[in-house]
């Protein structure tokens, strides 16, 4: 029986449940930027502490994501994503609950973030495993589509969770949703196809050695740390960074982070289409992201109204959003004979590697610098990832096995 667009049904409901996790994980990332102001209040911190706490959340989920790529090889992603998720959300639950001072607050991070690191390996090993081959652009740019959802709800459901209550009671709230999101995968997890993802006999220096030693692997790492860099400061600091800008309060420029994520949203899915279709990975991921380093710049400049800063965000995050699909396929095409999973792990393990640079580096700009400098930093770190595509020739043709 044929469903949406295409897909099987039984493949409409593995990528649904999957993605359901996958959105509740970006929208919990989001979820800090509204909070932002009254946690620092809360906790008596600097916007350095600030960052260095969502540091350790992405510290911790790019140390453990590649163990959990090899562990997703031995007892397959079901498993491995239903606990990941429940961690996640029990963390998120005790920062509301339980923290009472910074160092309660960073050991919460930490074990949220180890939640949070199951997300892409498991994730990526059961598309692969559930979705016909001829299909799997568009299923990784659905995929891309559900988090960007939790992206786009995140901030303004923090935001209004905050307005009705305090940011306690917002994570609280957060952090049950997860649980229920837990059950909910739970009770259907026989939707979802493990397949021949695991390999239990296949040694794991053997797993780790393949990936250090594929230079197109390793520069798709280096590409998701400066994409993320560059993603970074429009995510979790434009909404500090417009405020003196624009002499506005935090609840009115979460418009201008939300005109972004819903930019990235509008793409997704004709940039699943064409990753299906394309042959040039490299044209469509350097137009992409050339194109969101230049509007992030011009927001910089602080030259336009804020109406034209809310419509040039959502370009930009338009064009990065276009060529997520594209960036995925191509990852999986030079994966030759690796672990589907372990390798999605291991270069998005770049993606946790930027966001933990972030906190730090937009942190120091921000105590330091004028807040315009969040923005061209932006613009500078997106560049430098996109030029790493110029230097793998994986980008340049589909080799898919």
């Amino acid at each position: 029986m044929e469903a949406v667009a295409g897909f099987p049904k039984r493949e409409v409901q593995a990528i649904s449940l999957i993605g359901f996790a996958h959105m509740l994980s970006h929208l919990y990332w989001i979820a800090f930027a509204p909070l932002a102001p009254s946690m620092m209040g809360s906790f008596a911190i600097s916007a350095f502490e600030w960052g260095l706490s969502l540091g350790i959340y992405s510290v911790m989920t790019g140390l453990f994501q590649t163990p959990m790529g090899l562990i997703v090889e031995r007892i397959g992603g079901r498993r491995v994503l239903i606990f990941g998720l429940l961690l996640n959300s029990l963390a998120i639950f005790f920062i509301g609950f339980l923290a009472s001072s910074f160092w309660m607050l960073i050991v919460l991070m930490a074990i949220a973030g180890i939640g949070n690191s199951v997300f892409h390996p498991a994730d990526y090993s059961l598309l692969d495993a559930s979705v016909g081959q001829n299909r799997i652009g568009r299923a990784f740019s659905i995929h891309n589509f559900s988090g960007q959802i939790g992206f786009i709800i995140g901030a303004p459901l923090a935001g209004l969770l905050l307005y009705t209550g305090d940011w306690r009671s917002a994570m609280i709230i957060l952090g049950l949703l997860g649980f229920g999101i837990a059950i909910l995968i739970t009770m259907s997890a026989g939707c979802i196809t493990e397949g021949n993802n695991v390999k239990k006999k296949k040694a794991i220096g053997d797993s780790l050695r393949g990936l250090l030693v594929s230079k197109p692997v390793m520069l798709f790492f280096l590409f998701y740390v400066f994409s993320s860099l560059g993603n970074y400061g429009v995510t979790q600091f434009s909404v500090l960074a417009l405020q003196p800008l624009y002499g506005l309060q935090a609840l009115a420029v979460v418009g201008a982070l939300t005109a972004y994520q819903i930019g990235t949203l509008v793409l997704i899915l004709p940039g699943g289409m064409l990753a299906d279709k394309t042959k040039r990975f490299d044209f469509v991921m350097l137009s992409g992201f050339g194109v969101a380093a230049s509007a992030i710049f011009l927001v910089g400049t602080s030259v336009l109204p804020f109406w034209m800063v809310i419509i040039t965000l959502f370009i930009a995050g338009a064009m990065r959003g276009g060529v997520n699909a594209t960036r995925d396929v191509a990852v999986r095409s030079v994966i030759k004979n690796l672990p589907v999973g372990t390798v999605f792990a291991f270069v998005s393990t770049g993606f946790t590697v930027g966001q933990a640079l972030g906190g730090i580096v937009y942190g120091y700009i921000f105590d330091q610098f004028d807040p315009n400098m969040i923005f061209f930093a932006s613009a500078v770190f997106t560049v430098v990832g996109a030029s790493t595509v110029l230097l793998n020739s994986g980008t340049r043709g589909r080799h898919l096995k």
